[in-house]
């Protein structure tokens, strides 16, 4: 069954998973990022001490996100998307109607727990315990939703902010989403009810179909983190999170480190976002056909590649060749990782597998440029930093590999 095939067969949960997706734009660093000239000078801050409450809320929402993100196993799903809409919803509003510093810290601190974290939770721990031959390509169909918000989001709200200021814009981003989120979700959850997906049949590999996996044993969150898989898995979540996050924030500095106009750098992203897109769907074919555990050792390649090109020059064209290659492990991400955890927990505890490794996510997006700025401050270049991630990426691939092969494919 073919992407287009699978759509058709199954729209509601597909299109939902898709608009939970693109909706937790509204907390992404590339959507909060527009904000913060506004942010610190209404509020009097320093880049460096946004740079810290921006870590802290981030931090803060990762920890949350521990405890909060398991209760998707434990409460009807309607019920948990609601408040998940509910609460990016307030913090909208919330970080609107900011008076104070703490009040902003609240509001951001919300903004990344709804809209980074539990928006994009609950899209992919959904889609990852309701499909299971096609869960790879169910997964990359919902992954869209990012790219799309990475398309549609910058502009609208930069233009936005220009046109009506920050505050209404976070006023009308709140509108939208009790105009477009509420009733779209709670459509699609009122026909996921006793819903049956099609999903065809597995591809054979090498001539021999793969068998379902069940939906394994009920796992707790200290029982996740005690298991080798979770060290195994772990590192390149963080790394993923991590230099991709950097490599956003200090967009406009590589540029100046490499005399290119912020416009080129800004327009070449979009091969990021082709790319992204691309890999997305191709890599939820190669999961549906070869397993994530397979795949998942190599989605860093292309980022250390990217890398790499990075560090060797200034041409005009190696900005746009570094974001496609970026953006193919971007693509690669989120479909391989989530099948991964369904793959080797089972998919019964999704919900509290996925918010540990989420939670892995989240702190790195906030430990990246805190510690990029760490090495910018004692002038070490980004050519410099980029050639040690690249040696700690090929140790962890290598890394991965031995445990794989010295591990059973499941521990359910």
């Amino acid at each position: 069954m073919n992407y287009f095939q699978l759509f058709r067969a199954n729209p509601g949960i597909l299109s939902f998973g898709i608009l939970l997706v693109f909706f937790s734009s509204l907390g992404q660093t590339f959507v909060v990022a527009l904000y913060i000239p506004d942010f610190m000078e209404a509020f009097g801050l320093s880049s460096s001490a946004f740079s810290r409450l921006y870590a802290l809320a981030t931090l803060l929402s990762a920890t949350t996100l521990i405890f909060v993100g398991k209760k998707i196993d434990h409460i009807p799903l309607k019920h948990f998307v609601l408040f998940v809409v509910t609460g990016i919803f307030f913090a909208c509003l919330l970080t609107a109607a900011s008076w104070h510093v703490i009040v902003l810290f609240l509001g951001i601190y919300t903004l990344r727990l709804f809209g980074q974290g539990l928006l994009m939770h609950t899209s992919m721990t959904t889609l990852a315990r309701y499909f299971t031959l096609a869960r790879g390509k169910a997964l990359s169909i919902a992954s869209m939703g990012f790219p799309l918000g990475e398309a549609i989001f910058p502009v609208a709200v930069a233009s936005s902010i220009g046109l009506l200021g920050w505050r209404e814009t976070l006023v009308v981003s709140a509108a939208i989403v009790l105009v477009v989120l509420f009733p779209i979700s709670l459509r699609n959850l009122n026909a996921l009810k006793n819903i049956k997906v099609v999903e065809g049949r597995r591809e054979p590999i090498g001539g021999t179909a793969a068998t379902e996996p069940d939906e394994g044993r009920i796992w707790k969150q200290r029982e996740v983190v005690r298991t080798a898989w979770f060290y195994t898995f772990a590192p390149t979540v963080f790394l993923v999170g991590f230099i991709q996050t950097a490599l956003f924030f200090f967009q406009t500095f590589i540029a100046a480190e490499k005399g290119w106009s912020i416009e080129w750098m800004a327009g070449s992203i979009v091969a990021y976002a082709t790319s992204s897109i691309f890999m997305s769907l191709v890599g939820g074919q190669l999961v549906d056909r070869y397993t994530a555990r397979r795949i998942f050792p190599f989605i860093m390649i292309p980022l250390a590649l990217g890398l790499v090109v990075l560090s060797l020059g200034s041409q005009l064209f190696i900005a746009p060749l570094f974001w496609l290659l970026v953006g193919f492990t971007g693509g690669l991400n989120s479909p391989v990782s989530t099948s991964l955890y369904a793959e080797t927990f089972g998919t019964r505890s999704m919900g509290t597998v996925r918010s540990m490794f989420t939670f892995v996510m989240v702190v790195s997006t906030a430990l990246g440029p805190v510690v990029y700025s760490f090495f910018l401050d004692r002038n070490i270049g980004f050519d410099q930093i980029h050639y040690g991630i690249i040696g700690v990426v090929l140790l962890n691939m290598i890394f991965i590999l031995a445990r794989s092969a010295s591990k059973r494919d499941s521990i359910q």
